[in-house]
């Protein structure tokens, strides 16, 4: 199996402690990758910035010890970048107005799902996810959200966007902490149900989407 990991999902898990998780999960699930852009996010330009240096610190030391793979930029993956941008922000228009949704980073990631036959894209953010998922989903949020039912989806452009990206599906930090719990990977510690409630609790507050409703059924199942 090989995931394709958005600057997102390894944030939240370094900034709450967890990032160590990554080189079980790697055993577990198969090859982790990253883009250039999410290296220069997550890692280059964090360390720039004492809030976030840590953070930034952390994750490289993963990628130094190979648990995420880095891949090289390719005129190739810039190509097909540059055509999920104007397929996915020409995709959805309100007024006659196209409604830009993703940018080059998450571009970028999407883009690499196709060039390695990836399985899975872990993003942590709603959009994306939806956007590969659920795209009339993402349509009835962006009527709500601008407060209009004027808004048009263009069908021919997604699926050109799905052939761009393969047959893939979305994975959330959460989907990844619960797998790690029923796999027992997880300290004793957070083997308590109360515990792994409070642990999703905090990757939905470090920007994971995913409901209060979601956390509980989860933990409800586990």
């Amino acid at each position: 199996m090989k995931i394709v990991f958005d600057s997102g999902v390894l944030i939240t898990f370094s900034e709450t402690c967890f990032l160590g998780l990554f080189e079980d999960l790697k055993k577990e699930l198969g090859e982790f990758i990253i883009t250039n852009s999410v290296l220069d996010e997550s890692v280059l330009r964090a360390k720039k910035i004492m809030r976030f240096k840590l953070s930034g610190i952390r994750i490289e030391e993963k990628i130094n010890f190979n648990v995420f793979n880095i891949f090289k930029g390719s005129k190739e993956l810039d190509e097909v970048t540059k055509k999920i941008l104007e397929l996915t922000n020409n995709m959805f228009y309100i007024n006659n107005r196209p409604l830009k949704i993703i940018q080059l980073g998450e571009a970028e990631c999407l883009a690499l799902l196709g060039l390695t036959n990836a399985n899975y894209l872990a993003v942590d953010e709603r959009t994306t996810r939806m956007l590969i998922e659920q795209p009339h989903g993402l349509l009835k949020i962006l009527k709500r959200k601008n407060n209009t039912n004027k808004i048009s989806f263009d069908e021919n452009k997604y699926i050109k966007f799905k052939e761009l990206i393969g047959n893939v599906n979305a994975i959330r930090s959460v989907d990844l902490l619960a797998f790690a719990y029923k796999k027992k990977l997880l300290k004793d510690l957070y083997l308590n149900k109360e515990n792994i409630k409070a642990s999703l609790y905090a990757f939905k507050f470090r920007g994971c989407s995913v409901s209060f409703e979601e956390i509980n059924e989860f933990v409800d199942n586990l």
